[in-house]
Order: C-alpha cells, then sequence, then structure tokens
C-alpha cells in the first residue's frame, strides 16, 4: 500500500496541485507537510516495530481518515463513524479507496469550512496533521519515533475459564508489534480508531516441500491456550520473533518432535 500512495502523491493530476496545496498551509503546517512528504516518498514499505518512518506512513493513514471523512461522519462516538472503522476491518475500506482514487468524491470537502477543498488540500492538511499527532505521543525528536510504540499485540485473554478465575491476573503485559492490515503477517488496527493491532493470526504455518519434515508453525500463546497453564504465555516470544517449531508428519521424527509420552484414548465400554 505504502507504494501505491507515493504513486498516487506522483500522478500527473496530483504532484503539482499537492505541492500547491503544501505550499498555502500556514508555515509551521507547511513545514511539518513538507517533512511528512519527503520522508513518506523515500519510505521503504518496512513496518519493522521500529522504524521511525513507519511511524509516520501509519500517523499519516490515521490522520487522512480524519480529515476525509470525520467532518461528515462524526463525532468519532457516533456510530456512523464506528461502522466506517468496523467496515474497514472486515471488507471494503473507503479509508483506502479515498487515498488512492475517488478524487470527485465529495467527502474531500470538509463541510465545517466556508470554502471547498479538494483531494490535494485534505492530503496537505493529512501530511502536517500527522507530524503533529506524532509530536503529541511519540515526542519532538522525529528520528526516535519508533512504530511499535504505537502498535502493540495486546495479550488480553477472552477465555471464560480466564473471567471465572479472576480474569486480569491471566493477561500478559502489551508488546510492540510491526506490521498492519496490509502485510502478509497481518496485524491490522481499527483505521480511524487506534493503533493496537486488532487482527492478528492465532496460528503461522509454513510449509516447503523442498524439506524432509516440510511443515513448521506456531500459535501465538501456548499449550492450548489455557489460561490456567503454566506454559500459557511460551509462544508470544517466539510468535512475535517469527521462530517456528517443526511439525513432525513422518513417525521416525515423532519422539523429536513431541517427546516419549502418549496418552491413549480409548473407548468406554
Amino acid at each position: 500500500f505504502a507504494a501505491k500512495l507515493k504513486t498516487m502523491f506522483q500522478a500527473p493530476g496530483m504532484s503539482k496541485p499537492l505541492k500547491q496545496a503544501i505550499d498555502a498551509l500556514p508555515e509551521a503546517d507547511r513545514n511539518k507537510a513538507r517533512e511528512a512528504f519527503t520522508r513518506l516518498m523515500a519510505f521503504d514499505g518496512k513496518l519493522s516495530a521500529t522504524s521511525a518512518d513507519a511511524a509516520l506512513y501509519e500517523l499519516f493513514l490515521q490522520e487522512s481518515a480524519k480529515q476525509i471523512f470525520l467532518d461528515e461522519l462524526g463525532p468519532e462516538t457516533s456510530p456512523a463513524w464506528q461502522a466506517l472503522v468496523a467496515n474497514a476491518n472486515s471488507s471494503y475500506s473507503p479509508q483506502a479507496d479515498h487515498l488512492l482514487g475517488r478524487d470527485d468524491s465529495p467527502y474531500w470537502d470538509d463541510v465545517k469550512t466556508p470554502q471547498k477543498e479538494d483531494k490535494p488540500a485534505i492530503l496537505a492538511r493529512s501530511l502536517a496533521a500527522a507530524v503533529t499527532s506524532g509530536d503529541s505521543v511519540l515526542g519532538s525528536d522525529h528520528k526516535a519515533w519508533q512504530w511499535g510504540k504505537l502498535h502493540r499485540d495486546i495479550w488480553t485473554s477472552a477465555n471464560p475459564l480466564a473471567r471465572q478465575l479472576g480474569g486480569g491476573e491471566f493477561n500478559r503485559s502489551a508488546t510492540a508489534a510491526g506490521g498492519d492490515h496490509t502485510t502478509l503477517n497481518v496485524s491490522g488496527f481499527e483505521w480511524g480508531k487506534g493503533f493496537d493491532s486488532r487482527v492478528a493470526p492465532g496460528l503461522r504455518m509454513i510449509v516447503d516441500f523442498s524439506l524432509v519434515e516440510p511443515m513448521t508453525g506456531m500459535i501465538n500463546t501456548g499449550q492450548s491456550g489455557n489460561p490456567a497453564s503454566p506454559y500459557y504465555a511460551n509462544s508470544i516470544e517466539p510468535w512475535q520473533k517469527g521462530q517456528y517449531m517443526s511439525i513432525p508428519l513422518q513417525q521416525q521424527n515423532y519422539e523429536k518432535g513431541y517427546g516419549k509420552q502418549r496418552l491413549t484414548l480409548t473407548p468406554g465400554k
């Protein structure tokens, strides 16, 4: 998506009007928008948890959604805004659709101002707003920003057993995360609301048929997801680091992968 965003910025009908819209901003916002534009155009698209440019990129996505839609669909507590956020998680994303196209959409106009805005004007505002937002939550040292300081995996158990046994004591601390809703290792957040991960794989599996034992995988918590187990959180760290366990399919490799102990279930008579 980052590459498509850059293509949109450089499109023949956008490049010059966007520059003019940035130049028309008040001085403080103009400098912020220029910085954001320059950094986004140089962004390599890698959404690592420690990346400063990834943080700016995602701040722009979040702020652009608000600049485009909040004046018509807000406030953020309204059913219309909540539906916009939820819909982007489940199917069609108006946020992405408008960034990459929809140049004639009525949503580009800010209904709270007397003049009529267009797409370049709102994009220019969004670029400046991304830096302003980053300053407020990550500080004024833009090189020290990190995507993982905004975007976290929240290890809160939804298991009914956890609630019965005390709830919060089975939760684990939030941890910095990379990626977003567009990455192969999906880590989607609520576009227009917050940055914490809300969509993530419970299981990752890789099958490499060139190997004798082709299957590796990792679940994101631990043994059976049982919050009362002492092994409940064992998989969180390797899951985040992309470390996988072999899942043997050949009998001669069972003991290496699964150990020597067996539990045999037999039907009752």
